[in-house]
This record gives structure tokens, sequence and C-alpha cells, in this order.
């Protein structure tokens, strides 16, 4: 397995790094939060702009035709940056459509979508239910009957991909099967509660009372796994920028803060500490490309997936600890970055499931094989 960038994987992850960093510095960071939006979007604009937007859809819809390890380099930028962006929910909705949707769906909202004028998000996750592609949402006679929780960039959006079950027919709750589903938001069907995440990000239960909806490909439960595959894959990308810099800004900030005459980094105690952490950093990130790895070139990425969204969500708390600890109370000022990566590290670390239960989906296959 060769985890080295190709070239245009490469200039994937400088570009989205280049224009992220120009835009997305301290002071509209405040700016965007003040507003309460949580959405740049002069920013998502620039990278729509720069093809980075589209950058794993196909061609003929004005996408950049890459994969899924050059998605990946996109949303590890964003984590870097904390940039609020609609990256991976938008994202994961058009690449849903993309493979799986008719040319006629693709024609009609993918052109729109890499221009970054049609936003598109996904609805997965649902109360009191851990598995993605088992969901208790359900089309019956072409009508989506359900609600789906944490769906992120509800109010932006046009459209939502919908993992549910198709009604057998028999009236009897039970299904023929799991796939996706195309909803318009604007349904009069359609009904929305806010809420806010742990990064305090505008976020939104969403409940179809008898939603018209198109089908993505059949509904044989093979896209449901797909999505889900994905999901987590390109958050567990999200989160390695995240660590990375939010080390990197511990180890600048115990550089140039002294105690007793000497920078903190010199203290032993500290230097092992952020030593473990640069050692977790880097296990999130390599068990993070396998993953995606293993689903661009068409492995089984069964047992890579847990395993790397276990590092996202265990080691990546530990990193999120450490660094706060190291700065003292300057890692919670609002006028100071880290606090910001503290937020999106919690938030990434229990989004589709925590360490526990990454161990014991791990364990369960594992035990089965």
């Amino acid at each position: 397995m060769d985890f080295t960038l190709t070239e245009e994987q490469q200039a994937v992850a400088e570009l989205a790094d280049q224009i992220m960093g120009d835009r997305c510095d301290m002071e509209r960071l405040m700016e965007i939060e003040a507003a309460g939006e949580w959405f740049d979007r002069d920013l998502y604009r620039e990278l729509a702009d720069a093809g980075l937007v589209g950058i794993g859809l196909g061609e003929d819809v004005g996408g950049g035709g890459l994969d899924l390890v050059a998605v990946g380099q996109l949303l590890e930028a964003q984590g870097r940056h904390v940039a609020p962006l609609p990256l991976w929910s938008g994202g994961l909705a058009a690449l849903a459509v993309d493979t799986f949707g008719s040319d006629e769906q693709r024609q009609r909202e993918l052109p729109g979508f890499t221009a970054g004028s049609n936003l598109l998000t996904v609805g997965l996750q649902e109360y009191l239910n851990d598995d993605i592609t088992q969901p208790m949402s359900r089309v019956v006679d072409g009508k989506l009957v359900g609600t789906k929780e944490v769906v992120e960039f509800t109010a932006e959006s046009a459209k939502i991909v919908v993992v549910a079950g198709l009604d057998d027919g028999t009236d009897n709750g039970t299904t023929s099967g799991t796939g996706l589903f195309l909803a318009d938001l604007s349904d009069p069907a359609v009904t929305t509660e806010a809420g806010v995440s742990t990064r305090f990000q505008p976020v939104h239960q969403v409940s179809f009372y008898g939603a018209p909806c198109e089908p993505l490909g059949p509904a044989d439960g093979a896209s449901a796994k797909w999505l889900a595959d994905r999901a987590v894959a390109l958050l567990c990308a999200t989160q390695v920028g995240v660590v990375d810099r939010a080390l990197r800004l511990a180890a600048d900030y115990t550089t140039e803060r002294e105690q007793f005459g000497r920078p903190v980094a010199t203290f032993q105690a500290v230097t092992q500490r952020l030593a473990d952490q640069f050692m977790h950093v880097e296990a999130v990130r390599l068990c993070a490309y396998a993953a995606l790895y293993d689903l661009a070139t068409g492995n089984d990425a069964s047992l890579r997936l847990p395993i790397a969204k276990w590092y996202a969500s265990h080691w990546a708390h530990d990193v999120a600890h450490a660094t706060q600890h190291v700065h003292g109370g300057m890692g919670v000022s609002v006028d100071y970055p880290l606090h910001r990566y503290t937020l999106w590290n919690k938030h990434i670390e229990c989004s589709l499931g925590a360490g526990t239960q990454q161990l014991r989906t791990l364990g369960a296959q594992l035990a089965a094989s």
C-alpha cells in the first residue's frame, strides 16, 4: 500500500490549503460566528470557482474526475482551517447522485453543485439507531416517511439524499431493501427543527411526512453501505486536519511561552506529552488514508473503517485534551484559535459512532470471521 499522493492529489491538497489559508483567518471566523450562519459563502464560491467543490465528480457534470483520496485532501484542508463549509455533507450527497443517479438526475443536480450554486445535503443519522445501513425511515408508494437527525446545512440546501428502506408492499412494516432517495427540502411534507452541534454549527432534525422522493439506483442495500462507508472515511479525513493543526498550535505556543525563564517546550513533561500526541496524529492520518485508499481502489474496507474511526475518536480525543492542557487558560480564549479545534474534534469524535461503538463493530466482525 503506497500512500504517496499522486501529482493530482497533491495539487488538490496544496490548492485547497492555500485558498482556505488565505481567506479563513481568525478575524473571518469570528465574523461568521457573530453572524450565526456558520457558512463562509465567499470561501465556498472561491473553492467552487477553483474546481474543488466537485473535484470527485464526473467531468461531464463539471467535476474533476478524481478519486476519493483527492476528496479526502479537500476535507483534510477544511479540518486544518476549521472552515465552516458544506464540503462533507454536500460532497457526500453529490457523490451519491453522481454514482447512483440516472443521467437525467446527474445533469439536473450536479453542474449547479460543482459551480457552487446548488447545495445538497445528506440525511444519515436517526435517533437511537447506530446503523446507517438499517434505517427506520421508509419509502411507501414513492413517499418518504421518517426522521433524520443532525442534518447539516439544511437551510442552505435545495435537496437531501436520504438513506431509507423501501416498503415491500405488504403493509406490515417490512422492507424489500434499503437504498438512497432524493427529496426536495422545500416540499410542504418536509419539516425541520433547529438545533446546534458541539462545534456550535446549526443542525436540524428533518422529518418527512409522505414527502415525494426519487430513488437513486436500486434499493438493494449496496448504495446505502457505499454512502455510509464514505461518510465515515471523509469524516476521518477531516479529523486528520483538525488534530494536525491543533498539535502545531500547541508546539508553536509552548516554544514561545516562557516560565522560569525558559520556553515551556523545554520542560520534559511537556515535550514527552506532545511527542505522544505526534504519534497519535500520525496514527489518525495513517488509518484514515488506509480507509480512503481501500475505498478508492475497490478493496474491502470493512476492517479499516472502524479502525480509522476509532483512532479519529479515541486518540483524537487525547490530542484535544493534551493540546488544551499545555495551552492553559489561553486554550479557551475566543480570540485564540485552539478552542475551535477542540470543538471540531469533539464533534467528529461523536459523529457516526464514537470509539466504543467502533470497537463493538470491529469485535463483531472479527468474531464472525
